[in-house]
């Protein structure tokens, strides 16, 4: 029915069209407007049944990935964790089918709650110590107070010190609105957890988010990083981003290092944590150290 409907309407207007769908014996109730929305959204859905199912089911796994002091590269500073999907026959998922279907079917908030709270989880269960690193997409947070309540337990509920938390804007040069997202942070930051941003020095308006969220932790974009050693321009603005994040008490995070040239470079620097697949890559158990 809904392909029939779609035919004969232009993308506008399959997206301005808002439906309904509830059982046919029962009145629509004022709890049902939160249901309400798109045919675009609601014919990704019938489309993305997969992601659903597999939300219901409980079908996401981890993968954690080392973050290391420039100082200290054999044992971890702390773990980012990194949510995949499972198929039914066991396939994984990657992050861009999960993210991309959500989007398009209007689940990204059932999808990025539910990863929040899984890789809470499962490095609980993996054993892992020390900080960790827990990306969340601003968008998919309405009211940051009643939307961050379900992580929050879920790091009660496994015992974590909160001050280990840090939790990573992702996607940080496509957020819309700062004044939202200043309110995650807030909401954060008054529960005990620290916050960092991803992707800065991406383009201005991530530097310009700056002096108005004050994260503890920014995170240099890895475009900016790679073969940073052998580009002048990119050495004149990480350093610059270095020594800017200094000032402002803030510590950086140089991430995608997947050669000796860029990590001697951001050392001399003075950077505080580097990341990448030099040092380690994602794995479903805790780092085990290099030689």
């Amino acid at each position: 029915m809904i392909d029939a409907i779609s035919e004969n309407l232009l993308s506008e207007e399959i997206t301005d069209t808002k439906a309904l769908i509830m059982p046919g014996n029962r009145e629509p109730q004022l709890d049902d407007i939160a249901r309400v929305t798109s045919l675009g959204a609601i014919r990704a859905q019938i489309g993305a049944e997969w992601l659903g199912d597999m939300l219901r089911e409980n079908r996401l796994n981890s993968v954690f990935q080392p973050i290391f002091a420039v100082g200290n590269i054999t044992k971890p500073y702390a773990h980012e964790c990194l949510i995949r999907g499972t198929d039914k026959t066991g396939n994984v998922i990657t992050p861009d089918k999960l993210f991309g279907a959500a989007q398009s079917a209007d689940l990204l908030f059932q999808l990025d709650r539910a990863a929040r709270a899984a890789n809470v989880r499962n490095a609980h269960k993996a054993g892992i110590s020390g900080n960790l690193f827990i990306n969340f997409t601003p968008s998919s947070i309405y009211d940051p107070d009643s939307c961050l309540r379900t992580t929050i337990d879920v790091v009660s509920e496994c015992g974590l010190d909160r001050n280990n938390v840090v939790f990573e804007v992702i996607e940080t040069e496509k957020v819309r609105s700062i004044e939202h997202l200043g309110a995650i942070l807030k909401s954060y930051r008054d529960s005990g957890f620290r916050v960092a941003l991803d992707d800065v020095g991406s383009g201005y308006s991530t530097l310009n988010m700056l002096p108005q969220l004050q994260p503890d932790i920014i995170k240099i974009d890895r475009e900016l990083i790679d073969h940073v050693d052998q580009d002048k321009y990119k050495q004149a603005i990480v350093s610059k981003l270095i020594d800017l994040a200094k000032q402002l008490d803030i510590d950086v995070v140089a991430e995608g290092i997947e050669r000796q040239g860029e990590l001697d470079f951001l050392t001399s620097h003075g950077v505080d944590y580097v990341q990448g697949y030099l040092l380690g890559r994602p794995n479903a158990l805790p780092f085990a150290g290099n030689a």
